[in-house]
């Protein structure tokens, strides 16, 4: 690390690294053999340690998101080289519920980072209540604003995760909706003649985060970009409805490269 670089920074940099060196182009699969004997993973690990003074409510609005973005991501890297070829990762013991680092003092599971500071300490589908107590300290670290594409930027080391992207505070807003429109190019049909839009299940499980099924109908239609389809969807006159694909929790194994 330079004199002029923060942990935070670093963390970006290591990122960085493990994607250019053991991820395919598109971010999308990683080769968890090479990395796990890397000097790429000892940095990202390192760069990990050296969170535990940091505090990234000194970055300016909306750095922390980016962040929280890249810890969250650098810790299911790590988490995910317990996994093997073709395991579903939730079955990693406590893959999301496991403390995987420390920020300034406090320690934070994939959970904690996800939905209790960057959903504002929201629930996770298929819980009541979010992780975070009433009087947890870590809630002070919870960023002022909230995005609802943070969903498309959480990457989950499984093949239907969003691509590993790094994200920067300075270039966050387009960094997240470059990330978002590419996850939706990818995950949404148009089927039965405009009448179904079938789209990615993160849309269905925080729905509440797009403002109810209508707003993530919304959502989807505005970053729609097939002419064809949305054609056919004007013709409905906003009888559409929307349909919710299969999340696949399978390990994005890339295979091994060899050095």
């Amino acid at each position: 690390m330079t004199d002029a670089e923060s942990p935070g920074d670093t963390l970006s940099s290591a990122l960085q690294a493990v994607r250019e060196r053991h991820c395919d182009p598109a971010g999308l699969l990683c080769d968890y053999a090479g990395l796990r004997r890397s000097p790429e993973r000892e940095a990202l690990a390192a760069a990990l340690g050296g969170l535990e003074e940091f505090d990234p409510r000194r970055a300016p609005i909306p750095g922390p998101i980016g962040f929280w973005l890249n810890a969250y991501n650098a810790c299911a890297l790590i988490a995910a080289l317990e996994a093997f070829p073709g395991q579903d990762v939730r079955r990693i013991e406590r893959f999301f519920e496991r403390a995987r680092v420390c920020v300034a003092g406090l320690a934070y599971s994939l959970d904690d980072s996800e939905h209790g500071l960057l959903r504002g300490n929201a629930h996770r589908h298929g819980r009541l209540f979010g992780p975070l107590g009433r009087d947890d300290p870590r809630l002070a670290f919870t960023p002022l604003i909230f995005d609802e594409r943070i969903h498309f930027a959480l990457h989950t080391a499984c093949r239907s995760t969003p691509a590993l992207r790094v994200y920067h505070a300075g270039r966050l807003e387009a960094e997240l909706e470059d990330a978002t429109r590419e996850y939706l190019r990818h995950g949404l049909r148009v089927e039965s003649e405009g009448a179904v839009v079938v789209a990615p299940p993160q849309l269905h499980w925080y729905a509440r985060d797009f403002g109810g099924e209508s707003g993530a109908l919304e959502f989807v239609l505005a970053r729609l970009e097939d002419d064809a389809a949305i054609e056919l969807i004007d013709r409905r006159q906003g009888r559409v409805k929307l349909r919710y694909a299969e999340f696949d929790w399978t390990l994005n194994q890339r295979p091994y490269q060899g050095r």
